[in-house]
């Protein structure tokens, strides 16, 4: 047997311990005669891979049900393009079919001109014969966190999916419209296809347990029903959490054939006093509010009307608090003691930022030490100006006024960088468009500067010609030229503190980014 059943994080994808009620679900969805398109849905670490893995697993063999099945873990290599999507899906597709079908595999080349085009023909004589494979897309979010790919590609996925050959199971934090960040693709039918409530994967339930404590059964160990629950109570159900502790527990020393609450405690206790990177990874995926809530209960009980629904769905959701006679507690014993431990941190971030005129007073010391802390690599001239402004935040309209000399000073370095002393564009940067004079020199307007960088830089859809300057920093310097000239030419508008903070940040960005895109003077 597996001497280490219960894995945390690391290569690879646990096999699946309990989770028989979910996968009977997910199941119920893709037996019917005319199976469901399925999202399932979680947060990170909550073992959606795990159960999509499983069920790629389950249909790979030929059945009644499914010819066989594509397993696609979107979260490495995640396709960023239409056509690098469709080969990837292909080639997927033409590996699963090969070991069952190898006639229907010959008919697909990932690299031809249109291989959907191939699909299509693959699935309508899949369908002919009343076959049908089950793709399984883990990681789809990642796909929808690029918005690059378009609604034309997933217009040919729902015409694709339409076929009774083929049947998509989806794994993503949330509902797959509202991840999708390209207006334009959320616009696509494709995504009214799949069943209207998608599966959510959250802790462990009662049920559960039975299934994944079977590794102690396998070495003749029993967890007794008081265990059972200091287990549940230490982790909250949730699952990275419960093989974390289950696997600490089997590899206990005083462990021989009996598990008991004392020795969960113990064991447990142990945990919690290292703050494994399961705890934080679960602790930093909480957003700042959810982390103060987090920290007051750590203190004790607070009256569920004292907090917003929608927090208490985010909590509950993740097993970290429950209710009791009309109060909210912390339901995960491993996560209350980390909160304690962070109480002080957010404390402190309350003090300082909590609310508007704190938040204001503290933006200058905030980019001050940013500053500082890089001030040693950046050049000291863009330095003193970035310094200059954030040192008039009490007055924004006098920080912004500093922007004009911070660009200036900036396409400054850049060209001397990129030009050399003579200033003479290169002959190589016609290639992008770039217009130029009889001499060739560098125009002295700023704005056209940027122009000519902007097309440099390839941010205008054309090959990069710059040999040092890249993208982000030229987005940043066009940016604050911009800023810089309207910080000259108001015309009565008022700047407010945190505008006027948002330009200072970006201008010590610049500085940063041009310490390591320019070679050292």
């Amino acid at each position: 047997m597996n001497d280490r059943p219960y894995q945390v994080l690391g290569d690879g994808v646990p096999r699946m311990l309990g989770r028989e009620n979910l996968f009977r679900r997910l199941l119920g969805h893709l037996l019917k005669d005319t199976p469901d398109h399925v999202c399932v849905v979680g947060p990170t670490l909550f073992g959606k891979s795990v159960l999509l893995n499983h069920l790629g697993s389950h249909f790979k063999n030929q059945d009644d049900h499914y010819l066989t099945s594509v397993y696609w873990d979107l979260r490495h290599g995640t396709p960023r393009t239409d056509a690098e999507f469709r080969r990837r899906f292909v080639e997927q597709v033409k590996v699963a079919l090969k070991s069952v079908r190898d006639d229907l595999a010959e008919d697909l080349d990932p690299e031809d001109e249109d291989p959907f085009e191939l699909l299509e023909i693959v699935f309508e004589e899949m369908q002919s014969e009343g076959l049908r494979l089950l793709a399984v897309l883990d990681g789809f979010d990642h796909v929808l966190d690029s918005g690059t790919i378009t609604r034309n590609f997933w217009d040919r996925m729902r015409l694709l999916a339409q076929r009774g050959s083929l049947r998509l199971v989806t794994g993503s934090r949330g509902r797959l419209r509202e991840l999708c960040k390209s207006e334009d693709s959320r616009t696509s039918d494709f995504w009214e296809i799949f069943f209207d409530t998608p599966l959510r994967v959250g802790c462990f339930e009662e049920d559960d347990w039975d299934g994944f404590l079977q590794p102690f059964a396998s070495k003749g160990v029993d967890v007794d029903e008081p265990a059972r629950k200091e287990m549940a109570n230490w982790t909250g159900g949730i699952p990275i959490l419960a093989a974390s502790l289950a696997q600490r527990l089997l590899e206990d020393s005083a462990v021989t054939n009996l598990v008991t609450k004392p020795v969960v405690d113990r064991v447990a206790g142990a945990m919690a006093n290292e703050a494994p990177e399961s705890i934080r990874q679960l602790w930093d995926d909480c957003p700042i509010e959810v982390q103060s809530l987090l920290a007051d209960l750590a203190s004790g009980e607070i009256p569920v009307g004292e907090v917003p629904p929608d927090r208490i769905r985010f909590l509950d959701g993740r097993g970290f608090v429950g209710t009791s006679r009309g109060k909210l507690r912390s339901a995960c014993r491993l996560m209350k003691e980390f909160a304690r431990t962070r109480q002080s941190n957010v404390a402190t971030l309350r003090r300082l930022f909590g609310d508007k005129d704190r938040f204001e007073a503290n933006l200058r010391g905030l980019l001050e030490l940013r500053l500082e802390g890089i001030r040693n690599r950046v050049d000291p001239t863009l330095a003193g100006y970035a310094l200059k402004a954030i040192r008039e935040l009490p007055e924004p309209d006098h920080a912004i006024v500093w922007m004009r000399s911070f660009s200036e000073t900036a396409l400054d370095l850049i060209w001397n960088a990129e030009l050399g002393r003579d200033n003479l564009l290169p002959e190589a940067w016609k290639a992008t468009g770039i217009e130029f004079d009889e001499q060739g020199q560098l125009p002295v307007s700023r704005g056209q500067q940027c122009g000519i960088l902007r097309k440099a830089t390839g941010s205008a859809n054309s090959p990069r010609v710059t040999r040092f300057l890249t993208k982000p920093a030229f987005l940043l310097v066009d940016h604050l030229h911009a800023v810089g000239n309207f910080g000259q030419h108001r015309d009565g508008a008022k700047i407010s503190v945190p505008t006027a903070a948002a330009f200072c940040l970006s201008a010590i960005e610049l500085c940063e980014k041009l310490a390591n895109d320019l070679p050292k003077r």
